[in-house]
């Protein structure tokens, strides 16, 4: 194919019109596209090499994806499969073959570098795309898991992890889907595997349940009806038990439609859970509702229209942590939109990952689980202290999501303050506090104590005239008065394992610390010291970027929050002058560190909202021209090499750019961390945030959560965000609520 922009059209048929796709060179990259919004996937294969699968992004109205490292002479054999609204079907396209030649003009689409698997480019590019002496976390030597999608010559295979529900998904009288019952760490998890023989010529489709315990003649249900309750199915059918723990079933027809399954079909399909009685706790349950497209492979996230709730693949701008994404929630249960596995969970993760979220909920003090009627976890008790600041994890992270500055003159129970002794950049231990404020003791008086002592509260006006205030805390302090600290709210936790996926090459292309661009934003990357190799990365995680795997980050937690030690942290925080928190252990163990983590990085991350609602696509054009998207980078795609494969490959929609940027004195603190000064913090993802009062029962935004709505914490942006910031006074209130809409939505 020649120089230029390459453009081929694909007749579905007669009766349907056709999809433009095509290929736009870009330097040493070429941006593949295909004219539709609904989801697309690229098949390509460069210089015969092996064939990729990668879900494409929605960008500018069409599908796009960025091919990279392209030289002239390069060639790349490709195809599309998107989802054609017309036919509602599934559509391939032919194989085409582009010859790059190294043209095209503008910046490189994908700069990248490095040993890692991403792309650079995106907002504010600047002359990012090197990674210096960051060592990625994962490369073309990582170990990878298994894939849960197989394309074999008889059938395509996909295997999905689950947990067991309370109620029906649409039941949103109960309120009983999202939650967990009690016991679900018990042998209450499963995966399905979809035999898809339909999809290489076949006739059915075979659906085989794979338990950890026995179970008892489990149903299955598949072909949404809900004419008459919802939970109302076509199909209906008994498992046929192979043995205790595998139990299988078929289907051949489309009862929706009234006749064979082809590929495109739209099969919904839910599971009626008995456990083989006795067991402790109940024994009959329902599954998660799951959307599979036949002939596609994969479970989709789905959504529902028209007054029975039939269910429907959900758009790629619906899909904010891509397959990971939750389905459009149906059961009225706001507080628990947090909770909830990846949809795209891997079936040796399910397990894990419910018994990671028992040890996120259990006391370390005497081993009680945050919710009712859940046994103790006696090998867990014992291990608090002696300093802390919460006996638990979910203490802090109730729900998973943002934390609630308490009351005046309360203890910052859910709050990190971070402190230490500070010559020039160099941070060394407080000598009667350590690294942290702990403010209890399981024994003796406290270290310390820190407070909000009241808020100063500051007023302004719009442009229009409509006046606003702000606040700022004020700390008092117990026994020690630290001249150096940052108070640090607890933040949400979804999503942080996609995050940990990113390539660094895709950061290093979104930072310009020089700001060479001159459009006044000059995001860098943090630099952090792996505790466990000693290897230099890039910090993604906490306020100022301060660590760089979620491992890290949980096992930091767990040592400076809880007093718990771990393989990576074996020391307690601990002043020269402090006494009782010196010496060495493991108490958590290896393993049960590694449920945590999986369970913290596979948590799925909610569906965006409203995406189709005027109002709020008015406010993410004013949120892009504002200049919001600089640093709040809406797209980024996971690595290749990323191990879990619930994140590899995913197309995201986090709206940061894990890059620290100057925030301005009003937000400073006096504490650097790393590569961090005090005014500047990393981008703060937005996904979620929309969800926020319905999870924690409030709002509460920025490190110290001063801002108590969005609007404040937009007002309290300055430094590089100042631009933006004064875009947003600018604006009629039909602009800001249009805005706020947009942020509300994600």
């Amino acid at each position: 194919m020649a120089v230029g922009l390459a453009v081929a059209t694909m007749l579905v048929s007669a009766a349907f019109a056709a999809a433009t796709f095509g290929v736009q060179p870009s330097g040493s990259s070429a941006i593949f596209f295909i004219n539709t919004t609904s989801w697309a996937d690229i098949h390509y294969k460069v210089n015969n090499g092996g064939q990729l699968n990668v879900r494409m992004t929605v960008v500018n109205g069409r599908n796009e994806y960025t091919v990279t490292g392209l030289a002239a002479g390069h060639f790349v054999d490709y195809s599309f499969t998107y989802w054609d609204l017309a036919c509602n079907c599934a559509v391939d396209t032919t194989w085409t073959r582009y010859t790059h030649a190294g043209t095209g003009g503008g910046t490189d689409a994908g700069t990248g570098g490095g040993t890692d698997a991403g792309t650079g480019g995106g907002t504010d590019a600047g002359t990012g795309g090197n990674t210096g002496p960051i060592v990625p976390l994962f490369n073309s030597t990582t170990a990878l898991e298994p894939a849960t999608v197989q394309d074999t010559s008889t059938a395509i295979i996909t295997r999905v992890g689950d947990r067991v529900r309370d109620r029906h998904a649409r039941e949103d009288q109960y309120q009983a889907y999202d939650h967990y019952l009690s016991r679900y760490f018990e042998n209450r998890t499963h995966y399905i595997e979809i035999v898809d023989e339909v999809a290489k010529g076949g006739s059915r489709i075979v659906v085989n349940l794979h338990s950890i315990y026995p179970y008892d003649s489990p149903d299955f249900r598949a072909f949404f009806r809900g004419l008459n309750t919802e939970a109302e199915y076509f199909h209906n059918a008994d498992f046929i038990k192979v043995n205790d723990y595998h139990h299988t079933a078929s289907v051949n027809f489309n009862a929706k439609e009234g006749r064979a399954i082809r590929v495109g079909d739209r099969m919904e399909l839910e599971i009626g859970v008995f456990l083989r009685q006795p067991v402790e706790g109940r024994f009959n349950y329902y599954s998660t509702i799951m959307l599979y497209m036949v002939g596609t492979g994969g479970i989709v996230p789905l959504e529902v229209s028209g007054a029975v709730q039939d269910s429907f693949p959900m758009p790629a701008i619906g899909q904010s942590g891509g397959r990971t994404t939750g389905n459009q929630h149906l059961s009225n249960e706001p507080d628990n939109h947090f909770l909830q596995m990846a949809l795209n969970m891997a079936p040796a993760n399910a397990q894990p990952f419910v018994e990671g979220r028992r040890i996120h909920h259990t006391d370390f003090g005497d081993g009680s689980h945050s919710e009712p009627n859940n046994p103790l976890f006696t090998v867990q008790a014992n291990k608090l202290g002696p300093n802390y600041i919460a006996r638990s994890c979910i203490s802090c992270h109730v729900q998973n999501g943002r934390g609630l500055p308490p009351a005046v003159n309360t203890s910052l129970s859910n709050y990190t303050v971070k402190v230490g002794r500070v010559s020039g950049t160099t941070v060394t231990a407080d000598p009667f506090l350590g690294y942290r404020i702990q403010p209890r003791s399981t024994s003796g008086t406290p270290e310390g104590d820190v407070r909000i002592a009241s808020w100063t509260t500051t007023s302004g006006t719009f442009t229009d005239g409509t006046p606003y205030q702000l606040r700022k805390p004020n700390y008092s302090f117990l026994n020690v008065t630290p001249t150096n600290y940052s108070a640090r709210i607890t933040p949400q936790l979804v999503g942080i394992g996609l995050l940990e996926a990113v390539p660094e090459s895709a950061i290093a292309g979104l930072a310009d610390p020089t700001d060479s661009n001159g459009d006044g934003i000059s995001g860098r990357m943090q630099t952090v010291t792996d505790p466990e190799t000693g290897a230099v990365r890039l910090g993604r995680f906490g306020w100022k970027a301060g660590s760089a795997r979620v491992r890290h980050q949980v096992a930091e937690a767990l040592r400076n929050d809880i007093g718990v030690t771990s393989p990576v942290f074996t020391t307690l925080d601990c002043g020269t002058s402090q006494t009782g928190c010196s010496g060495t252990s493991t108490e958590l163990s290896n393993t049960d560190l590694d449920k945590l983590t999986r369970y913290i990085a596979l948590l799925g991350v909610p569906a965006r909202r409203d995406y189709r609602d005027t109002q709020a696509l008015q406010g993410e054009t004013l949120f892009r021209n504002a200049g919001c998207a600089k640093c709040h980078t809406e797209s980024l795609t996971t690595s290749a090499y990323a191990p879990h494969t619930e994140l590899r490959n995913q197309a995201i929609r986090p709206y940061t750019d894990l890059l620290l940027h100057d925030m301005g004195p009003g937000l400073a603190d006096n504490l650097p961390e790393g590569q961090a000064s005090g005014s500047e913090w990393r981008t703060a993802p937005l996904w979620g945030i929309g969800l926020t009062a319905g999870v924690s029962g409030g709002e509460a935004y920025l490190h110290d959560g001063r801002a108590r709505n969005l609007t404040e914490a937009i007002l309290w942006h300055g430094g590089e965000a100042q631009a933006a910031q004064q875009a947003f006074v600018r604006m009629t209130s039909t602009e800001r609520n249009a805005l706020l809409r947009f942020l509300k939505s994600l």
